[in-house]
Order: C-alpha cells, then structure tokens, then sequence
C-alpha cells in the first residue's frame, strides 16, 4: 500500500521530494499529518523511507517558518480543487493553513528507529523553526495555539464547531464565506482574530502541539521539555471539564463547546497528561459502549450524540467527514495513553478490531463504526497506521529515549 502510493521527483526549482500520497485518485499531493503518520508506518517497514517523507515536508518550509496542510509537489491544484484549498493563490505551491503539528514527535520517533543522529539534528533544527513560527503566529500566553476553520484539527467537518459556526459550517455553502473572510487577511491569525473572525482552541491541534515539544526535548532542544509540560498544564486548566470528565474546545468568545468527539479523549497519547484525569477519560467516555467502546472503535463522534452517523453523511452531495465513523489516526493516540494507563486487555482488543478493519475492507480512508464497512478514498495509506499500532501493542509501553 505504502509503495504503491509513493511519489518522488525534482521540482523545477530542483528541490527534490519523495513522499507518500494519500491517495492516488482523491488526494495525490504531500498532506502534513498524513506524511507523519506515513512515516511512523514506513519507520517500521523502510526508516530510510521514513526520513524521505518528513525530509520532504521539511523542504517545503517557509522562510517564516510555516509548513503548510497541503503542498502540490507536482503543479498546482486541481480546478476542482483551487477554490475551496485554503490558498493564497490558485498557482501557489502550498496551502496557507495549519494541520495539528505532530511533526517533533515523529521526527524525534523516526530518528530513534533509524538510529540516524545526523537527522535527529536535522530535525530539530526545522521542527524549532515551525514551533518558533506557531509561537509568534498562533499561542495564546499559556501556551496553547489557536485554529482559524475546522480543517485545520485535519476533522474537517466535526460537530464540535457546528454551534459557533451554524451556516458557515464545513461544508455549507457559508464555508465559502468563512474561507474568503480569511483569504482576504492572508489566513493570518492574529489578523482574523483582530478583526472578529471565528477561531477556536482545539484539542486535537493542541494535543499534537504538545507531543511536538515533547519531540523536540527527544531531539535535544534546549527548553522544549519544560515548554510541554507548561502547555499540558494549561490544557488541563483551560479545556477539560472536570464536571464531564473529557477534554472539549473553546470558542470564539471563551465558551466550552461540550459535543462528545474523538479529540477530546486525544490528551490521553500526552507523557505528562495527571493519571487521573486519563482514567476518568478512560473508564467514563472512551470505554462506554453506549458511546465510544462500539464494534469497531473509535467513532469520531460519539454515539450517545444526536450527530453522530455512523456511516455515511452527506450535504447535499457533499460527504460530511468525522461525524461518525472510525478513521486509524485516532487509534494511535488513544492506544499510546491505553498502554500508558495500564489498559493492556483494552488496548489488545482495540488493536484487534483495527486488524478487523483492515481484512475486512482493506485500507479506506474511514469505517462504519457499527459493521466495519468501508469508505472513502480505496487505497487510503494512512490506514497502514495499523501497523504501527499491532507493533506498540504487542512491545507495550516504550521508554521514550533522547536522540539527540
């Protein structure tokens, strides 16, 4: 799967480039968490491959210090992609929005792997560079950094924005309004926020920030241990619901935006994340069968919520992604925080109904969480994850090391 849908070459410009797509028919361009998660696959397979990737997303960075969602490698994007891309410009070489920013934790994870101290500095020079960028663009004072549309959290139509955002939405036809409104400022955060637009304090993206300083500290940045552990306090602090017992994000004005999703059991991969705030997550939303724990977990939006679809969702003709169904990038982290915690027996059966998945309906690009059907994109590489995930079960719990 992973070969099949490996692309390399060298731009006109003569930056060479090797990564995975995808998908070769519906997403053929270098998409930001997806070449993380294709790496830690890769890393168990190929770790030679594993460096191409993320040596690829590297090559893309700007001279701010952004690395964007999407980077078309191969010409620009499609026309039938250029008008709802977040891009400057219909030619432009990548996208100007943000995927959650796992980068320093797969770098410093492919660097162990391949035991390769030269791409452990490598990576953390370019990794320092993007978090300095997210620092200066997009942190609040305690630390944790905010989104300007849903696709940014990579759940582009998750219910959890649904209220704030009511007609504007992903994908309503006032989504267009909402990307246009960001255009015109560039997709500059503090410009938006300025000017009344909608932002919001992920989870997910938040969660991903955090486990990059934790990468960072593995590769040797001087700072970046204390630097995650300030942020997972203010996590804690800012988005759990102690009443709940489960992370949820914050909107616009500072209100809790309390819909039942995936992300927020996501806090559970984080190192340093207070036991029992993990076991509350664990034992009281992650292990109910009413809502989290189906047959084939993890739905992207629980069950006992009134938007939850398990299969299919459309508006109009356009799918509704995450509000349902199960896609493998969650499995990786709540696994990691199963194993952490102790859950070894929940931990085997999850790996095991992702296997299930697998044989059953190959790699898609999402499942039915209630028959393990299929859909989506047919030869979704980011499915491979489950690899990645058989391999942490059956090794349990690692000791992170320092690579630098």
């Amino acid at each position: 799967m992973l070969e099949a849908n490996w692309r390399e070459g060298r731009t006109a410009a003569g930056l060479v480039y090797g990564y995975t797509c995808p998908d070769a028919a519906k997403y053929p361009d270098q998409f930001f968490w997806d070449s993380c998660f294709h790496a830690l696959a890769w890393s168990r397979l190929d770790p030679h491959r594993a460096m191409r990737e993320l040596r690829s997303l590297a090559a893309t960075q700007q001279p701010s210090g952004m690395i964007g969602h999407t980077t078309f490698w191969q010409g620009p994007a499609r026309l039938s992609r250029a008008f709802t891309y977040n891009l400057l410009h219909p030619r432009a070489f990548q996208t100007a929005t943000i995927q959650p920013p796992l980068l320093g934790w797969v770098w410093a994870e492919v660097a162990e792997r391949s035991g390769d101290a030269s791409f452990a500095e490598e990576g953390r020079a370019a990794v320092q560079r993007f978090h300095e960028f997210l620092d200066r663009e997009r942190a609040d004072a305690d630390g944790l950094i905010g989104i300007l549309q849903p696709d940014e959290t990579g759940l582009d139509a998750t219910p959890a924005y649904d209220a704030p955002l009511g007609w504007r939405s992903h994908p309503k036809v006032g989504f267009l309004a909402l990307q246009a409104f960001n255009r015109r400022r560039g997709y500059a955060y503090r410009r938006v926020v300025a000017d009344g637009g909608f932002h919001a304090t992920d989870v997910l993206v938040n969660t991903a920030w955090i486990l990059g300083w934790e990468g960072l500290a593995r590769l040797g940045q001087p700072g970046a241990a204390a630097r995650a552990e300030q942020a997972t306090m203010s996590l804690v602090q800012r988005l759990y619901d102690p009443k709940a017992g489960i992370f949820f994000a914050e909107g616009s004005t500072g209100e809790r935006l309390r819909v039942s999703t995936w992300a927020g059991l996501a806090p559970l991969a984080i190192d340093r994340l207070p036991a029992d705030i993990g076991h509350r997550i664990a034992n009281e939303h992650l292990l109910n069968p009413q809502c989290l724990w189906l047959d084939f977990p993890v739905p992207s939006t629980a069950a006992c919520e009134p938007t939850f679809v398990p299969g299919s969702d459309r508006y109009l003709w356009i799918e509704r992604y995450w509000r349902g169904p199960t896609w493998l990038f969650s499995t990786w982290f709540i696994l990691r925080g199963l194993l952490r915690l102790g859950y070894e027996r929940e931990s085997a059966h999850l790996a095991d109904r992702t296997l299930a998945l697998i044989r059953q309906s190959g790699f898609r690009e999402y499942f039915n969480s209630n028959t393990g059907e299929g859909m989506g994109a047919r030869n979704f590489a980011v499915s491979t994850i489950a690899v990645e995930c058989a391999a942490i079960v059956e090794r349990g719990p690692d000791v992170r090391q320092s690579v630098a």
